[in-house]
């Protein structure tokens, strides 16, 4: 959903040589750009911006709140713990564009049917935002970013909220996430090993780009006109090792040393470390979805404990933890990781049979 990272420099440049009309023209446009996926992290999702077109005015701009500078200091835990600010930025609308089709990124516009007094509060909305302390947040991976600043904006001029039960919504978020990330799949794989128990739940507002495109489309009323703004290459499909199969043949490696003594060590020290990892992101963050991560539970440290203890009831407790984990995952998490749950239960299995291990 994170787009171009370009430093604020450039946007006080910008605003400096833009003179910004009080008033928009009754012929004035609004219209949401939705702007394609690449293969970097930050733009896997997709971007969403506003448009404001006035030609009475000479006017063309995009207004744009997935701005960050990525050379804040300690960029990284901030990202994690979500004190990361974010930005909106104003930039010309050639530009934009032209910054997207040099990427080959496919930018669709969908022209807002509103009134001219809607289109004037949203004018007003974006400039106050611009203008205020209001223009940094706090970004978050669902509640708050590009796409639910700009259904924000819009939801606070038309008359009805616009709906976030359409078909391509009507899911969790996680299932909404994972279906963003087909083709790439160790990324999923990491989004659901970090994310935790609330992205199960059922959607309830729209947060990526191409399923706020769909929901513009879905509530017909809202929707004035769309179209394609630019061509990109068609991507031609190559063979990758970015897939679930890769997983299954470093997962059966692995799995030939379920009977060996120190392979077992190994693999349980390492998800031991893995799961206190994912307790201290959980607790360190300010990410709602980071929270409650059961696979703490599922790659609990008391299977190491019980090793090195050679202790069995320390090995039924780390066993119960690993079965509620299980429980509480939810399928499509489980889809997902399959490699790795296989993996874990063989080793717990191999564990309990091996009764040298137990006492």
């Amino acid at each position: 959903m994170k787009q171009q990272i370009m430093l604020m420099v450039c946007c006080f440049s910008f605003l400096s040589s833009f003179a910004q009309p009080q008033i928009l023209t009754e012929n004035a446009e609004i219209s949401v750009l939705t702007c394609g996926t690449a293969n970097e992290m930050y733009t896997l999702f997709g971007h969403t911006a506003l448009r404001v077109k006035d030609n009475d005015q000479n006017l063309d701009v995009v207004y744009n709140w997935g701005m960050f500078n990525f050379k804040t200091p300690s960029f990284l835990p901030k990202f994690i713990k979500g004190d990361l600010l974010y930005y909106l930025d104003v930039d010309r609308f050639d530009d934009f564009l032209y910054a997207y089709t040099n990427d080959n990124r496919e930018v669709f516009e969908q022209q807002l049917n509103l009134s001219y007094d809607q289109k004037l509060k949203v004018w007003n909305e974006i400039n106050r935002q611009l203008k205020s302390n209001e223009r940094f947040y706090t970004y978050g991976f669902i509640r708050n970013n590009c796409t639910t600043k700009v259904v924000d904006v819009i939801n606070k001029v038309i008359d009805k909220p616009l709906t976030v039960d359409f078909p391509s919504n009507n899911h969790s978020y996680r299932y909404i996430l994972n279906d963003g990330l087909e083709n790439h799949y160790f990324e999923k794989l990491g989004i659901n090993l970090l994310f935790s128990y609330p992205t199960n739940k059922k959607a309830d507002l729209i947060f990526l780009p191409l399923k706020f495109k769909d929901g513009i489309a879905f509530n017909k009323s809202i929707l004035k006109s769309e179209k394609k703004l630019n061509t990109v290459n068609e991507k031609e499909e190559k063979f990758s090792f970015n897939s679930i199969y890769t997983l299954w043949i470093i997962v059966i490696i692995f799995a030939l040393g379920i009977l060996n003594d120190k392979a077992r060590l190994l693999y349980f020290g390492f998800t031991a470390i893995f799961g206190l990892f994912l307790l201290a992101v959980s607790l360190y963050t300010n990410h709602a979805e980071l929270h409650l991560n059961v696979l703490t539970l599922f790659y609990n440290p008391l299977f190491l404990v019980a090793l090195l203890l050679k202790n069995k009831k320390v090995l039924i407790a780390a066993a119960v933890l690993t079965a509620i984990g299980l429980i509480f995952m939810g399928i499509e998490l489980m889809m997902v990781a399959v490699p790795l749950i296989v993996l874990h239960i063989l080793y717990v299995l191999a564990l309990f049979l091996n009764k040298a291990a137990l006492k």
